[in-house]
């Protein structure tokens, strides 16, 4: 009997307004405008029925833990007593069967005691987004004045690490500009968190990556003068991709909505309680992602049969012939759904970052190989990769 699609966490998007206006940001400057028409914060009722309908979706797939990850526009928009009512009102409706865990991504810019303690009190787990160096950052994430916001993300930062007796230390998302100088990058983010998430920039063939350096693949490049410095080091923060990717390689999956074999298992809500599929594919164009669903009138297990949702929960499975050929599809997956899209064809293509991946994948196996015994690597039956005989078959019209 098939296995029916489950959702195990909701990106909830807690407000629709942002105090910042990142150039890049999918939700504001990607061409999408459906965020004008939504409420700019979730309301007590969208709330409920997230509740309602969460446990409704545990009790049928047997899930005993399930994630809230709250997400905006920028949360801590949102008044303080927000949170206090979610948490309270999940604790009264998913306990003790169901066991709610939480997250909460920001900007960072209003960051206070008062919200570092109360989010601790809350067990609700900090992500900052900051693009590095002071330089780099106030590029590109701007207030609506067109101010850098780099020096208010780091005082928000550094309160949240002076009161990280109460809570968790917060993990930082940085997107990339390969134009920066990587190594800067890198000390300036593990100065301020030991779990570090580098992004690719959102991009589809209709609106591919800038070509702002003379190299095919300059994000590779850069994450790989990274990596050569960051794997040599004893004492190290955790960098997701390199350590996704080594685990890939060990034939280890435990779920990556950018690489990999496994299911992407969560759906996005809207304030206005629409049920949709990755924020980031608004990069596809006006109102690509409204699926139809709300989570007022449906149930997630309903959401999750619609076309663009079932598309992104199987993204990794289902590729495109030249990915499915690929010496290396386990581990790369063919790469993140929104980087596959062009307008004549869908999804049906290799990432727009397809270089970049394959350099960085077989740049990793073969320091790993290199770090690891001869019997090791016979048993395990890893071989070298040669990125210029991977890139040459990639090249080739199958």
């Amino acid at each position: 009997m098939k296995k029916q699609p489950k959702c195990r966490s909701l990106i909830l998007k807690v407000a629709s307004r942002c105090n910042l206006n990142c150039s890049y940001c999918y939700m504001y400057n990607a061409g999408d405008s459906t965020y004008q028409y939504q409420p700019a914060a979730m309301s007590k009722q969208i709330v409920e029925a997230v509740l309602i309908k969460v446990k409704a979706h545990c009790k049928k797939h047997k899930l005993k833990h399930f994630d809230f990850i709250f997400h905006g526009g920028e949360p801590l928009l949102l008044p303080k007593q927000f949170y206090i009512d979610f948490v309270a009102k999940a604790d009264e409706t998913l306990r003790p069967e169901i066991i709610p865990h939480y997250s909460l991504q920001t900007n960072g810019t209003l960051l206070s005691v008062e919200w570092c303690k109360l989010l601790a009190s809350l067990n609700i787990r900090l992500g900052v987004s900051l693009d590095g160096t002071a330089e780099t950052n106030d590029r590109v994430r701007v207030d609506h004045r067109g101010k850098g916001s780099y020096h208010r993300i780091v005082k928000g930062l550094n309160t949240a690490l002076q009161t990280s007796s109460y809570g968790f230390r917060p993990g930082l998302l940085c997107v990339i500009d390969p134009t920066s100088d990587p190594i800067a990058t890198y000390n300036q983010l593990k100065n301020l968190s030991d779990t570090i998430s580098f992004l690719l920039p959102y991009a589809t063939y209709e609106h591919p990556p800038k070509d702002l350096t003379k190299s095919a693949t300059p994000y590779a490049d850069w994450l790989i003068a990274i990596y050569d410095q960051w794997i040599q080091q004893s004492h190290k923060p955790q960098i997701r991709i390199f350590q996704q990717i080594m685990e890939l390689i060990l034939g280890i999956d435990r779920g990556f909505e950018y690489l990999g074999s496994t299911k992407n298992e969560f759906l996005v809500i809207e304030t206005d309680g629409g049920i949709e599929a990755a924020g980031a594919l608004k990069v596809c164009g006006e109102g690509f992602t409204k699926a139809g669903m709300n989570i007022l009138s449906d149930q997630l297990d309903d959401a999750l049969q619609t076309d663009l949702i079932q598309l992104y929960y199987l993204s990794h499975h289902r590729l495109s012939r030249k990915c499915r050929l690929c010496s290396i599809k386990k581990i790369c997956g063919g790469g993140y759904l929104p980087h596959r899209f062009r307008k004549k064809n869908g999804f049906d293509n290799p990432s727009v970052f397809c270089q970049d991946l394959m350099r960085l994948i077989a740049h990793i196996q073969n320091s790993l190989i290199s770090m690891l015994s001869e019997e090791i690597v016979k048993q395990s039956g890893l071989i070298p990769l040669d990125y210029s005989l991977l890139k040459a078959y990639a090249d080739l019209d199958v």
